[in-house]
Order: structure tokens, then C-alpha cells, then sequence
């Protein structure tokens, strides 16, 4: 159902839904699988709890690289810095360079390889597919390309005189990097919150799949009149009549 988190999509694999499906109304009890009548979606405890625990793994992957990103900038504005001012030795800045490559990778071999450009899938929703966070490559490389959010070579030379101006389109690539993370981070965490409230109700009942769709569309739009994140705090009976339309 979703294959973005980025605020402001409008598609119909978006958090959210197209709004043109409607849910049928039907006397048929609704149960888990798949019979001749349609889909079901379960959403029950259990599955509810797998997705906010992937949900939960992606903010971490998120978090990491964000303060990973936050390291590049420090390491980029000293190497600016520095370079302008004609004062930045070869080995000055093959310590900045060094260090900022060793936390890169020890970052990457934890498992956060949304920081090695690795996109990353999250569950988000019961039997929906996944949310897909694009891969933001902060790794040094001894020759990146013109795609590449870090293009300071890690055996970027002192006295090379584009190197303050390459260090600037380097913060420059990794401010809008971060900032859809951000983003997508403050999604994910206030779904987490309805995934929560919805979890730790007595009772859940399952939806066919129209009945799926309408419930997104809802949770969309109480996080757009909410604003991002509010619905992370919201009393969990007030989500659940999200249930009872």
C-alpha cells in the first residue's frame, strides 16, 4: 500500500490512500487470509506489533545515520574552514578525513546501511508493502562522483584550491539529505504512535482490504489536521474509533 514516507506525497503507494476506493459495506464477518470475497488484512496483535517493531527499527537506522550526518557536517565545516584561511596542513586534514571515515564505518558495520546508501524497507502497515527509505551514502571514497552527497576524496589534498567549494557542495547535498530524513523519521514515529494505541486495544478486528485502505486514509488525514507527530500522543480510545467507522 505505501512505497514512500515522504510528506506531501499524493500517489496511491503513499502513507495513505488513493481516496477513490471506498469500503463496501457487507454482513459477512471478517476473518484473517484470503477467500472469494476479497482480502483480508490482519490486524490482529500480533501483527500489529511485527509492524511497529519494524516501524521502531527503521527510526534507529534513521537515527544513526542522522547523527552520522551530523559528524559529516563538523568534519566538512572545519575542513572549509580551515582550507580558506590557509591553514590546514596535510596532516591536519588527513586526521579530520581519517577519523570522520573510521566512524562512518564503524556506523555502516553495526547494520545501519541506510548510511552506506542501502535503501531501507519498513513494514509500516499490516500485509501492506512496504515503506521504503532511500539509502544516503555518507561514506568517504577516494574518488565520488557527481552523485555522491560527501565529494571531498578521502585523500583530498590541503592545497588543492577548489577544495573549500567542494566542501560547501558537500554540506550543501547533505543539508537536503538530512532533511528528508528528518522528515521521514517524524512520519514514522507518529505511525508508530497509532501502531501503539491500535496494539494495546482489547479488541481488533480485521478489515477486508478496501476496509485497510479506508483506515489509512483516515490516519492520513488525522495527521495532516494534527500535524506531524501529534498523533504519537493521542489517548489510545481515540484512535481506536478510527476502528468503529
Amino acid at each position: 500500500m505505501v512505497s514512500s514516507i515522504l510528506p506531501g506525497a499524493t500517489s496511491a503507494t503513499t502513507l495513505g490512500v488513493d481516496p477513490r476506493y471506498a469500503r463496501h459495506n457487507t454482513t459477512q464477518p471478517q476473518t484473517t487470509g484470503q477467500s472469494g470475497d476479497g482480502d483480508r488484512v490482519d490486524l490482529s496483535p500480533a501483527a500489529l506489533s511485527s509492524s511497529r517493531d519494524s516501524v521502531r527499527a527503521g527510526i534507529a537506522q534513521i537515527q544513526e545515520t542522522l547523527a552520522l550526518g551530523h559528524e559529516a557536517q563538523s568534519m566538512l565545516v572545519q575542513v572549509q574552514g580551515a582550507a580558506r584561511e590557509a591553514g590546514l596542513s596535510q596532516s591536519d586534514l588527513d586526521a579530520l578525513l581519517q577519523s570522520y571515515a573510521q566512524r562512518a564505518n564503524a556506523t555502516v558495520s553495526r547494520g545501519t546501511t541506510l548510511a552506506a546508501g542501502d535503501d531501507l524497507s519498513v513494514q509500516a502497515e499490516p500485509g501492506a508493502a512496504g515503506v521504503t527509505i532511500a539509502g544516503v551514502d555518507l561514506r568517504l571514497k577516494s574518488d565520488p562522483t557527481s552523485s555522491d552527497i560527501i565529494a571531498v576524496p578521502a585523500d583530498a589534498k590541503a592545497d588543492d584550491p577548489t577544495l573549500p567549494a567542494t566542501a560547501q557542495k558537500s554540506l550543501d547535498a547533505l543539508q537536503t539529505a538530512m532533511s528528508r530524513l528528518m522528515d521521514s523519521a517524524r512520519s514514522l514515529e507518529a505511525h508508530q504512535g497509532f501502531l501503539g494505541a491500535a496494539e494495546g486495544a482489547s479488541s481488533v478486528r480485521d478489515l477486508d482490504a478496501d476496509g485497510a485502505r479506508l483506515l489509512a486514509l483516515q490516519v492520513r488525514q488525522g495527521l495532516q489536521s494534527a500535524g506531524v507527530g501529534a498523533i504519537a500522543n493521542v489517548e489510545p480510545q481515540s484512535v481506536l474509533a478510527l476502528f468503529r467507522a
